[in-house]
């Protein structure tokens, strides 16, 4: 659960772009937030994510339409690209091509097939010593399921302060064997824990996944060592909560369980949330919420 100095400044400011990435932010906003210089936050933003500050929130603002192009089937395209942080439906669209090698309408019409088809299925680095995953879960389409809408409850869910550790690059079995780890060596008690994922692995791929591990802490707590401080939840979530020995879906069947033309629609501004229980040497996930809002009008 331990961070260096660097990593916590570095990922506050990721924070703040997966909030705000619809909002004209700044160079100068950015480097403020992380403490830094403007010369030393671009160092520092891009050894630590691998990925310039500019190119990581035009990549943000990107796949967060490309999830609303799928989950919200009635928004038109002005609208979509002014809702997330484009200056004109053109640059967006050029953006769009230029990132996916297709129209936005073309993804929306079954092209997006094609481009989780060409994502790789294992990530390229790991961060603990172990055997490369072989969960697809994500990826194949035949595990895909169709539930009944009714089974995800709509919820205003409190915000919840958490001390996390961010991973990148991890997923499947090497991604459960990492959080074990975590777990293991977290500098206060833990009786649960959130997992936390801002994308959908089989459209970003799993080189650029990113997973957050969060232990719940109080409000004003300050935990022993070099942590992250954040929070998760917060708002309007569709909530699915899997039986104890019941498997968790994968967001990609909750994202295609959710009626995409009904009054609540995908939010991508906020991350998509597991809460697990550990049940012996059992990590259970109790409780998987979908961030959702009212369809803008």
């Amino acid at each position: 659960m331990f961070n260096s100095h660097r990593a916590v400044r570095i990922e506050s400011t990721v924070d703040i772009i997966n909030q705000r990435y619809c909002e004209d932010l700044t160079l100068e906003e950015l480097a403020l937030r992380a403490c830094y210089s403007r010369w030393h936050f671009l160092r520092a933003f891009e050894e630590e994510t691998h990925e310039t500050p500019f190119d990581f929130l035009r990549k943000r603002r990107l796949y967060a339409a490309s999830y609303r192009l799928l989950s919200d089937t009635l928004l038109s395209m002005a609208d979509l690209s002014s809702q997330t942080g484009f200056q004109c439906a053109s640059s967006f669209s050029k953006g769009f091509r230029r990132q996916f090698g297709m129209t936005p309408s073309e993804w929306r019409a079954e092209g997006w097939r094609d481009w989780a088809a060409q994502q790789p299925l294992q990530a390229q680095q790991y961060t603990c010593h172990d055997t490369p995953p072989n969960t697809q879960q994500e990826y194949d389409a035949d595990r895909v399921y169709q539930i009944d809408p009714r089974y995800l409850q709509i919820e205003i869910v409190p915000e919840q302060p958490v001390a996390y550790k961010r991973y990148r690059g991890v997923w499947g079995e090497a991604l459960r064997n990492t959080i074990q780890n975590a777990l293991r060596i977290a500098p206060l008690p833990h009786p649960c824990f959130f997992g936390v994922r801002p994308d959908l692995l089989h459209l970003r791929g799993p080189a650029e996944s990113c997973y957050d591990v969060c232990v719940p802490i109080r409000p004003g707590t300050q935990p022993p060592g070099i942590v992250s401080l954040g929070r998760v939840l917060g708002g309007l979530y569709a909530v699915f909560r899997p039986q104890l020995g019941e498997s968790a879906l994968s967001w990609r069947s909750l994202l295609h369980s959710w009626p995409s033309q009904g009054r609540f629609v995908f939010d991508p501004r906020r991350s998509m949330v597991d809460r697990y229980t550990q049940h012996g040497d059992i990590l259970h996930c109790d409780a998987q919420y979908l961030p959702i809002m009212l369809r803008p009008t």
